[in-house]
C-alpha cells in the first residue's frame, strides 16, 4: 500500500545542500532540492518563470550596461540604460524616440552609481563624480547636469595653528568714507546728524545710520548695475543709559522689504522679512534670495522696528551674484590642516571655504582659482564678512575633487541626505529642510535653527555602504547597521533633535538595498547573504536577520545588484556572479521566503536587473549577455507577464527567452529575428508547439506549413523542480536515507501545457494531460486539476522526484501527493 505524503507548499524554494538531511526542520517539508526556472508563488505553489521579450541591443555591446529606473508615478515610468557614455530611455512600448544623453561615468563605475528620485528629478551619486541630476523635461527631452551646492557642506573646524586671511570682505558695496566716496551714492529717508547713510557702509560695526522716525529706508546706488542676490543686516551696539528703549536690539529693524530699482523711483520687492525679533548687540543676520535682474539702486525699506526709540542699522552689506562678483584672495599662514597638510591643490577649484567673522558668523566663499599651496582666489557665496581679518576659525569644504564626492544619496524627512566621501568614509550630510531645489542648501544658522542642515560623522569607523529611507534613516556600513532619527520621538526631526544609534553588528556590501513592505533587504558584507533591516517585534530597536541562510549556496558567486517586483508575487530579483538570475519570493507576514534560480535560454548571462511599474504588475527588465554568431551581444530584455487563463488565451503565452511574437493575418513564417541569427529556436504557433528551427536570414518557417495568426519565436529554457528526499518510512522510525521508491504521484496542475516526471532528466516521462475527447487536430488545452504520474523510479532513488518542462507553454503546480513504498 505504501505511505502517502502531501506536499501542498513550496514556500522555502531551493534549499542549501547543507540541509538535505535536516528532515527535522519544518523548512525541509516546504523546500526543494532544486528549483530552476520555476518561481515560488506567494500562495505557496510553483509556477514556471515567464520568458523574456527582446527589446533592443544596447548602443555598444562591447561595453557594460546598467539600468536605472526613472519612476515619476505608476503610469509614468521609464527605464534608463547607461552604456557607452550615454543613457537611452525606454518605456513599456520600447525605446523613447531617439533620446540619447551623454553622461560622464566610466564603464567601470556604472555599477557603483547610487540614485534617489524626487518627482521629475533623479539624483545620482558616485564617489568620483560631483552629484548630478537627470531631469525629464518631456517624454523626448532629457538632461543630466551637475548639482550646485550652497554654503557647504564642510569638514570639521580647523584645529591647527593655520590662519586664513582674506584680502577683502566679499561685499559688493565698497567701504564708504562719505555718502559719495569712493564710488556710488548712499542715501536714506532721514538721518540724525552725524549718523548719515554712509555709516551703514563704512565697514565699522561701531558706527551706524539712525533715524528717529522708527521706520524708513536706506539705499545704495551703484556706479553700474549689478545683480544682488543677498544682503546682511547688522544691529548697532548703541545703549542710552537714560532711555531703556533706546538701544541697538530694540532699534533693530523688525519687518522690511529689500528692493531694487533702475531709476530710484520705481522699486521692485526682491525679499520680504517679518517678525525679525530677539536681536543682540552688533548681531548680523544674512538673507539670500533668487534674482537674475540687474538694478543700479538697492534699498532696505523698514516698516517697523523692535519697539525702540530709533531705527538703527550698523551695517548693510550686499552679495553680488557669484559668477559676476569681484574676487578676493585668501592667504594661509601655512599648509597645516589643508588637504592633509599638502596645502591648496588645483583640484580645489569649486570647493567652499567658510571663515568665522568678527560677528561670530561663518561666511562662505568658493574657490575660483589656486595661486599656490597657500593662496587661493575666491568669490563670496553668502553674507559678506564684516571686516577683512585673519582667523583660526575656518572650515574647508567636505566635497570636491580633492576630498572626493558623496557616494550615496537618499531622501529623509524632507531633506536630501548624502553619505561617504574618500576623506570622510563615515560622514553624513543632510540639507536644510526642503533645501534641495535648484541647488543643495547646507547652510547653518547661528544659533542653530530646526530646519538647518545637519552634518555628522558616525561613531562607527567603517565605510558607509548605503543609506535608505525608513522610519529612521537606515545606514549600512562595512561593519554594522546603524540608524539616524529623532532623539526625542515626540518632536520633529531637526538639526536640534537627531541622534544616531547602532542597530546590529552585521555589515553590508555597497549594493543598493530594496524596500519590501516594512523591511529593507540588503546584501551582507561579503556578498554571500541577504539580510533584512526591520524594527524589532516590540516596535523598539532594529534587527537584521539573515533571510537567505537556508539557500546560501545560491550566493557563493556573489550578488551584482538588487531590485524588487511587488506584483504579482513579491519577488526580490538579483543577478549573481555566475550570470544566473536569483529570485526571492518574500512575504514576511505569510512566513514566505522562497529562493529560486533562473538560467536564461541560450546560456544568457544576466548582468543587470531592474523593475518598474507596468500594466497590472511590476515589470522585470534584464540586460543579458549572449553569444550570437560567435559575437558577444548585450540585449535589453523584459520578462513577460505570467499566464492568466482569465485574461489571456494559450496562443498568447510567452515562455521563450529573447523572444518576439507575431500577431496578424495567418502566416507560415516569421521575419525580423536577426538578433537570434544562427540560433536554434522554439516556436509556439496558435498555442501548439512547432518543430524547433534555426534562424537564417533573420527568419524561420513553420515546419508544419500550417498558417498561424499568433506565432512566438524564442530560445527555449529548461524548468526543473526536484523534490527533497521523502522521509516517509514503514512506521519504524525515519525513512531518510533508506531505500524507497515512488509508486505514483498525483499532481494538481493549473493551466499547464506539458510536464515530465521521473527520477532524473534521462528517465522523465511526459505526463498525459490530454483527454480522449480533446480535438487532436488542434492545440492541446491547458490542463487544470489532478493528474497521475507513474515515474520510472527504483528502490535506490530514496523517494526523490524531478519535474521537468522545456516547452513554450506555462506550467503551475499547486500540490503533489506522493505514494512511496519504503523498504521494510
Amino acid at each position: 500500500m505504501g505511505a502517502y505524503e502531501l506536499k501542498p507548499v513550496f514556500s522555502r524554494g531551493e534549499l542549501s545542500p547543507k540541509l538535505h538531511s535536516r528532515a527535522d526542520l519544518e523548512h525541509f517539508k516546504t523546500g526543494l532540492k532544486e528549483c530552476q526556472n520555476f518561481m515560488v508563488m506567494r500562495q505557496g505553489g510553483l509556477t514556471r518563470r515567464p520568458g523574456t521579450q527582446f527589446v533592443q541591443e544596447v548602443k555598444d555591446s562591447s561595453r557594460p550596461a546598467r539600468f536605472i529606473p526613472f519612476i515619476f508615478s505608476a503610469s509614468q515610468a521609464y527605464m534608463l540604460v547607461f552604456n557607452a557614455g550615454v543613457f537611452r530611455v525606454y518605456t513599456l512600448g520600447g525605446r523613447v524616440g531617439s533620446v540619447e544623453v551623454t553622461h560622464p561615468y566610466a564603464d567601470a563605475d556604472l555599477f557603483q552609481l547610487d540614485f534617489d528620485q524626487t518627482n521629475d528629478v533623479l539624483d545620482i551619486t558616485h564617489k568620483g563624480y560631483q552629484p548630478r541630476r537627470v531631469k525629464r523635461l518631456s517624454d523626448t527631452s532629457w538632461s543630466i547636469e551637475t548639482v550646485p551646492a550652497k554654503d557647504g557642506p564642510y569638514l570639521p573646524v580647523n584645529n591647527t595653528a593655520t590662519t586664513l586671511t582674506p584680502s577683502g570682505t566679499g561685499n559688493a558695496v565698497p567701504v564708504m568714507t562719505s555718502d559719495t566716496a569712493p564710488s556710488g551714492v548712499c542715501s536714506a529717508s532721514d538721518s540724525l546728524a552725524g549718523f548719515g547713510p554712509f555709516r551703514a557702509f563704512d565697514g565699522n560695526g561701531s558706527t551706524f545710520w539712525t533715524t528717529t522716525d522708527k521706520v524708513g529706508w536706506l539705499s545704495y546706488q551703484f556706479a553700474a548695475s549689478k545683480v544682488i542676490v543677498g544682503y546682511s543686516v547688522q544691529t548697532s551696539n548703541y545703549l542710552n543709559p537714560g532711555d531703556p528703549s533706546n538701544n541697538g536690539p530694540m532699534n533693530a529693524p523688525k519687518s522690511w522689504t529689500f528692493e531694487g530699482s533702475d531709476d530710484g523711483s520705481t522699486w521692485i520687492v526682491l525679499d520680504s522679512q517679518f517678525g525679525q525679533t530677539g536681536w543682540s548687540n552688533n548681531e548680523t543676520r544674512s538673507y539670500l534670495f533668487s534674482n537674475t535682474t540687474t538694478y543700479r539702486y538697492y534699498r532696505i525699506n523698514v516698516a517697523s522696528n523692535n519697539a525702540g526709540t530709533e531705527l538703527d542699522i550698523a551695517s548693510l552689506r550686499m552679495l553680488e551674484l557669484p559668477p559676476n562678483a569681484a574676487t578676493i584672495t585668501i592667504t594661509a599662514s601655512s599648509i597645516a590642516g589643508i588637504n592633509n597638510d599638502t596645502g591648496f591643490q588645483s583640484s580645489d577649484v569649486g570647493r567652499f571655504i567658510t571663515l568665522l567673522g568678527s560677528d561670530s558668523i561663518y561666511h562662505p566663499f568658493q574657490i575660483v582659482s589656486v595661486t599656490s599651496s597657500t593662496i587661493v582666489t575666491v568669490k563670496a557665496t553668502g553674507g559678506p564678512l564684516p571686516s577683512a581679518r585673519g582667523t583660526l576659525q575656518w572650515r574647508f569644504g567636505a566635497w570636491g575633487e580633492t576630498p572626493g564626492w558623496p557616494a550615496h544619496v537618499a531622501t529623509f524627512e524632507q531633506r536630501k541626505v548624502y553619505a561617504r566621501t574618500n576623506t570622510q568614509p563615515s560622514g553624513i550630510w543632510a540639507t536644510k529642510t526642503g533645501g534641495y531645489g535648484r541647488e543643495l542648501d547646507f547652510s547653518v544658522s547661528v544659533p542653530v535653527k530646526d530646519d538647518d542642515a545637519i552634518s555628522f560623522t558616525l561613531t562607527d569607523v567603517n565605510e558607509i555602504q548605503w543609506i535608505a529611507e525608513g522610519a529612521d534613516l537606515l545606514i549600512g556600513t562595512a561593519g554594522a547597521a546603524r540608524t539616524m532619527g529623532r532623539d526625542s520621538p515626540n518632536l520633529p526631526f531637526s538639526a536640534n533633535n537627531f541622534r544616531q544609534a547602532l542597530a546590529s553588528t552585521y555589515g553590508s556590501q555597497a549594493i543598493r538595498p530594496v524596500k519590501v513592505g516594512s523591511s529593507t533587504v540588503f546584501v551582507s558584507s561579503f556578498g554571500k547573504a541577504l539580510r533584512e533591516f526591520v524594527q524589532g517585534d516590540s516596535g523598539a530597536g532594529y534587527a537584521t536577520p539573515d533571510i537567505s541562510v537556508l539557500s546560501d549556496h545560491l550566493f557563493a558567486a556573489g550578488i551584482a545588484e538588487l531590485s524588487y517586483a511587488q506584483e504579482p508575487d513579491s519577488v526580490v530579483w538579483l543577478p549573481n556572479g555566475k550570470g544566473e538570475l536569483i529570485g526571492l519570493t518574500y512575504e514576511k507576514d505569510q512566513s514566505m521566503a522562497g529562493l529560486h534560480r533562473h538560467l536564461m535560454g541560450g546560456s544568457g548571462f544576466v548582468e543587470s536587473c531592474a523593475t518598474m511599474p507596468g500594466q497590472g504588475r511590476n515589470e522585470v527588465w534584464l540586460i543579458v549577455r549572449r553569444m550570437i554568431g560567435g559575437v558577444s551581444r548585450r540585449y535589453i530584455e523584459r520578462m513577460a507577464a505570467p499566464f492568466e487563463a482569465a485574461t489571456v488565451t494559450p496562443d498568447k503565452a510567452w515562455y521563450l527567452d529573447c523572444a518576439l511574437q507575431y500577431g496578424g493575418a495567418p502566416a507560415t513564417g516569421v521575419t525580423g529575428l536577426g538578433h537570434l541569427e544562427g540560433q536554434r529556436v522554439a516556436i509556439l504557433a496558435d498555442g501548439a508547439r512547432e518543430t524547433d528551427q534555426i534562424v537564417a536570414g533573420g527568419a524561420v518557417s513553420l515546419a508544419s506549413g500550417r498558417p498561424a495568426s499568433t506565432i512566438t519565436v524564442g530560445l527555449p529554457y529548461l524548468s526543473r523542480a526536484r523534490l527533497m528526499p521523502s522521509p516517509a518510512s514503514a512506521g519504524d522510525g525515519s525513512g531518510l536515507g533508506r531505500r524507497k521508491k515512488i509508486v505514483f504521484a498525483k499532481i494538481d496542475f493549473l493551466s499547464t501545457g506539458s510536464l515530465r516526471a521521473g527520477r532524473d532528466e534521462a528517465t522523465a516521462e511526459e505526463i498525459t494531460l490530454r483527454h480522449t475527447n480533446d480535438d487532436l487536430g488542434a492545440a492541446a488545452p491547458l490542463a487544470t486539476g489532478f493528474y497521475d504520474a507513474r515515474p520510472q523510479t527504483s528502490w535506490g532513488d530514496k523517494g526523490e522526484l524531478m519535474l521537468i518542462t522545456d516547452g513554450p507553454l506555462p506550467a503551475t503546480i499547486r500540490s503533489i501527493t506522493l505514494n512511496t513504498d519504503p523498504e521494510p
